[in-house]
């Protein structure tokens, strides 16, 4: 064997390299084709096949790195899919979850309803407790001065009310029928009875009282004990407040508990404000109505004097009815008594919802004369009566925390 011929190890070794080289080419040129979507990029450059094994390894992907692209080419589309499937699926569970809870939440109105009036009176009556205790009489003396204050208020006007309306009412049945009578007799009355037959209707009317009596019954017994109810509770309420506060206040974390204790602080002290203003709204309504009675010589007037005080505390629905009794308790007396009460009344209810309900709620909760009135109608037409009576100090808390939290946080980002 000549020196120039190369050993048969070195040839096997050579041929072993071409046939490496050999793959990876093939492997690229596959990969590159599973890769391209037109036409296929320029070819590698030829590598040189007496390059020694120690030489530069060639560009691309290998096989190892080329496969799993190509075999997961449509994990994008199989994702999306699957996304939008649990996307829907959390959607529609969140969904129901809301609505069982609207309907658990409407089941429990009534009861929410009576435990919200219920702390309403007990953080009104806070500044008088808190009055007593600054004087140095101790919590519980004053939580019990308070709430007699708050009973003898509440049945004395019962007490004043319930008889008079009882004896009334019983008197206008029993003569309910010599009246008729009599206005059969009025050639007025009698004309449009034949058009439209007015007496008759009132006759079938009185007639179906007596059925519905029951329901009535039913009614008031149901009110009477909401009544017993709203004041027990907001005697708990009253003597347990600071303790109810702290114990919220805890639930919110350490570094945050000063702000809104703060903020919490201010919410009740509007919130206690709003009622000390409503009862000054209340007792000039009383003392209007009860002063025009006496002077108008409408019977009852302390009645009277009481139940416009009472009533007074129910926005919108309140006023109208003590206006309509006064109309009538006028017209009992002659036609001139009862349209001067008329006017008199709406006069003052003017006077009372656009004047002064709006600035003195301005000056006891620190909001607008508009937002108030706003308040009101938006919460008599999502809860009547009781919306109405809570809309205002609602408003005031989400006005407060508006101005305290959310607008300085949007001056700062």
């Amino acid at each position: 064997m000549a020196d120039d011929d190369p050993a048969p190890g070195d040839s096997l070794r050579w041929a072993g390299l071409r046939d490496a080289l050999s793959r990876m080419r093939a492997d690229r040129a596959a990969a590159l084709e599973a890769q391209s979507a037109g036409a296929a990029p320029d070819g590698p450059p030829a590598s040189d096949p007496g390059e020694p094994p120690g030489g530069p390894p060639p560009a691309g992907p290998t096989n190892a790195e080329s496969v799993p692209a190509a075999a997961h080419g449509s994990t994008p589309e199989r994702w999306s899919a699957s996304a939008a499937f649990r996307v829907g699926l959390f959607g529609g569970l969140g969904l129901a979850i809301i609505y069982m809870l609207y309907l658990s939440l409407d089941t429990i109105r009534s009861t929410l309803i009576v435990i919200a009036i219920s702390a309403l009176i007990a953080i009104g009556l806070d500044p008088a407790v808190s009055l007593l205790v600054r004087r140095g009489v101790k919590r519980a003396f004053a939580v019990a001065i308070a709430y007699l204050g708050l009973l003898a208020f509440v049945f004395g006007a019962f007490y004043a009310i319930i008889p008079p309306v009882a004896t009334e009412v019983a008197a206008f049945i029993t003569t309910l029928p010599k009246r008729l009578e009599v206005l059969q007799h009025n050639p007025t009355i009698k004309s449009l009875d034949d058009k439209f037959g007015l007496i008759g209707k009132v006759q079938d009317y009185v007639t179906g009282i007596a059925p519905n009596a029951a329901s009535g019954v039913f009614t008031a017994a149901g009110i009477a004990v909401d009544l017993v109810v709203v004041l027990i509770l907001t005697l708990y309420f009253l003597s347990g407040l600071p303790r109810i506060t702290a114990a919220a206040y805890r639930l919110v974390p350490a570094s945050r508990r000063t702000r809104v204790r703060d903020i919490g602080d201010k919410i009740i002290k509007q919130m206690g404000g709003y009622l000390g203003g409503a009862t000054f709204i209340a007792l000039q309504a009383g003392l209007v109505a009860g002063v025009f009675a006496w002077i108008a010589g409408l019977p009852y007037p302390w009645a009277i004097a009481l139940a416009a005080t009472l009533l007074d505390f129910v926005p919108v629905v309140g006023p109208i009815i003590i206006g309509v009794s006064m109309v009538l308790l006028g017209f009992s007396q002659s036609l001139i008594v009862g349209i001067i009460a008329g006017a008199f009344y709406l006069c003052q209810h003017l006077f009372e919802a656009y004047w002064l309900y709006p600035r003195v709620m301005r000056r006891t909760v620190h909001i607008s004369s508009a937002a108030v009135i706003v308040a009101i109608l938006v919460g008599a037409a999502l809860l009547g009566v009781t919306g109405a009576i809570l809309a205002v100090p609602v408003a005031a808390a989400v006005q407060l925390i508006v101005r305290e939290v959310v607008l300085p946080r949007q001056e700062r980002s």
